[in-house]
């Protein structure tokens, strides 16, 4: 027992000799150290009043020893450094909380900075972004699918979705996808679900911004709307109807979509409406079920996937790859028996899926979840059929800037608002 001891006395004793040696031997406070500026700026315009970051820690870590240095930014976001020369990477991590309560995360990295002249200014671009929607691609900001009633009459044109960029990093969406589930949420599990569910998602159909990969870029909190009919629908409905009551379930809430970026163009045989100043999306359906649609009722829910860019061969071998061949379920006719049919299956992998909302109406609800929990915890209901009940995320401020809820959960990152808030470009500066 006494040798034990002793040995472990020694091993206690030469590791704090061997750590002071080490540091020793690589902090010089002599005449190797340099002294530099550090200016914290942030990465997107009103999202930080530099004043927020007095006090702040900024860590600068030499890459050959990983000694970390401490220093504080003052009221104007600078930091006056003395270092030896060397290469370091430089982090900020601090969380804060606005006026509304909510959490704010301001965070920098910046890596392999060579850091070798006497007075040398380093800038450094800050990130900040809520606590609950650090996304890293494109989500959805606004979803309206069920529909208006325009002086009695109901409306599936007037449907558009809003996609929002929540990085600080300008995000392209060539090659973006929407689809919907192919299973209708109400029904029963059909045969081929758990073979898929969750780990893969089924769409019956989505559309695709087209473009080369970079065609269409989108700034950082900036929005992109897709309509299903690019059209000014207040102007267009009151002409239609010109000379007919209003009965209070008129146009009040109609939509100016004439200025979308893009456009769900069905063609002339589904006697729809062309805006030809609106680019239209590509639309790929899966002919074994619903197709591409938004069910007035949130039947089928939607979520976002990405490919590498919007090429119609892109968009060809990724059906190619991920249409497999399953069974359903077929009821009885007054001339065919009950009995199984082969159908195909159009399927997203689950960890491809960049934003999805599990959606449904009040009288039916949710009896099949069609969006894994991992995507949505929640869900979002409408009350009935063309009631004009939109879904739009929870509004955080940034500074002046304004940021969306994410935390995979509908029921909470989501609200219901009577009447569209839809942002197309010429809404912009009206």
């Amino acid at each position: 027992m006494k040798k034990i001891l002793s040995k472990s006395l020694l091993t206690l004793m030469v590791i704090p000799f061997l750590t002071t040696s080490c540091s020793d031997d690589v902090v010089d406070p002599g005449q190797n150290a340099i002294e530099v500026v550090f200016n914290a700026v942030p990465k997107v315009d009103g999202t930080i009043d530099l004043s927020i970051l007095e006090g702040t820690t900024v860590t600068f870590t030499e890459i050959r020893n990983q000694d970390n240095k401490f220093f504080t930014l003052n009221a104007a976001g600078r930091a006056n450094v003395r270092l030896t020369r060397g290469v370091y990477n430089i982090t900020i991590e601090k969380k804060i909380t606005n006026e509304q309560g909510e959490e704010i995360v301001i965070s920098l990295l910046m890596e392999n900075i060579n850091i070798n002249a006497d007075g040398q200014v380093i800038t450094g671009y800050i990130n900040s972004l809520p606590a609950s929607a650090l996304g890293k691609d494109f989500i959805f900001s606004e979803v309206f699918f069920n529909g208006e009633r325009n002086y009695g009459r109901m409306m599936h044109p007037d449907q558009y979705i809003v996609l929002f960029n929540p990085t600080e990093e300008t995000l392209y969406a060539d090659g973006i996808c929407i689809g919907v589930t192919q299973h209708i949420v109400w029904q029963n599990k059909p045969i081929w679900y758990d073979s898929y569910y969750p780990e893969r998602v089924a769409v019956g159909g989505f559309i695709t911004i087209p473009g080369s990969g970079e065609e269409h870029p989108v700034a950082p909190g900036e929005k992109l709307v897709i309509a299903f009919t690019a059209i000014n629908h207040p102007a267009v409905y009151k002409e239609e109807n010109e000379g007919l009551e209003d009965k209070g379930d008129g146009i009040i809430n109609a939509v100016d979509l004439s200025g979308a970026d893009f456009e769900i163009f069905q063609g002339p045989e589904a006697k729809d409406i062309d805006n030809p100043d609106v680019p239209n999306v590509l639309i790929t359906e899966n002919g074994d079920s619903y197709g591409f649609f938004l069910q007035p009722r949130g039947y089928v829910s939607p979520l976002i996937f990405r490919l590498k860019d919007g090429r119609q061969e892109t968009i060809d071998a990724f059906v190619r790859q991920n249409t497999t061949l399953s069974k359903t379920e077929v009821a009885a006719t007054e001339s065919t028996p009950a009995g199984e049919i082969d159908i195909h299956i159009l399927s997203v992998k689950t960890s491809d899926i960049l934003d999805a909302i599990q959606t449904s109406d009040v009288p039916q609800d949710v009896k099949t979840r069609v969006i894994p929990e991992v995507l949505d915890r929640g869900k979002f209901l409408v009350n009935g059929c063309h009631r004009g009940e939109l879904c739009i995320r929870k509004k955080i401020m940034v500074g002046n800037k304004v940021y969306y809820q994410d935390t995979n959960n509908s029921s909470e990152d989501c609200l219901m608002q009577q009447g569209q808030h839809a942002f197309p470009i010429g809404w912009r500066n009206k």
